[in-house]
């Protein structure tokens, strides 16, 4: 798996948590309880997979490995704007999971941010898939470039891993609870 093909697999497990995050941001809406330890799962896969992991290894290594071909700065640019954009819903959403952790009166703010970094997250990726199809199409990136970027995304992913624990097996157990199936 190349590198772009990497980052296009981290966008299907990010849309799997977007799914989850839609049920539970309905639920909230319909005054339903979700577990505690499930609302504190999801928060932590945001900022630590999501944003930290996945943004990481485009920031810090396709970005500037791509930026400077074919007109990509640009857009580029707009996607770092995003990933900000998004640090922001996520830490609100921390925010007002704080919030209701203390009061269960607090749930709508929390359930509002769940449900814009729900639609953040259809968005962005979906924009990102075109610009990494567009990457595949005109061959950007060498094979040699390709090789050495999944070599530092497989370094990322062991350290994640080490500081986070596995959140792929946390999103799966956040699937198969009853509230999200």
């Amino acid at each position: 798996m190349s590198a772009t093909e990497d980052l296009l697999q981290d966008h299907v497990t990010i849309r799997r948590l977007q799914v989850v995050i839609e049920k539970c941001y309905a639920l909230l809406n319909e005054n339903k309880d979700i577990p505690f330890g499930d609302l504190i799962k999801i928060a932590d896969i945001i900022e630590q997979f999501v944003d930290q992991f996945h943004h990481g290894k485009e920031e810090n290594g396709y970005f500037p490995e791509t930026e400077s071909k074919d007109g990509n700065s640009e857009e580029i640019r707009k996607f770092v704007i995003e990933h900000e954009f998004g640090r922001r819903i996520a830490k609100r959403v921390r925010i007002h999971l704080e919030e209701f952790l203390k009061d269960k009166k607090a749930r709508e703010p929390l359930a509002r941010y769940l449900k814009t970094y729900s639609v953040f997250i259809l968005d962005h990726t979906s924009k990102e898939d075109r610009f990494f199809a567009d990457v595949k199409e005109k061959r950007s990136l060498s094979s040699v470039e390709e090789r050495k970027l999944k070599r530092e995304f497989e370094r990322m992913k062991q350290d994640c891993v080490r500081k986070s624990g596995n959140l792929l097996e946390l999103l799966k157990q956040l699937e198969n609870t009853e509230w999200a199936r």
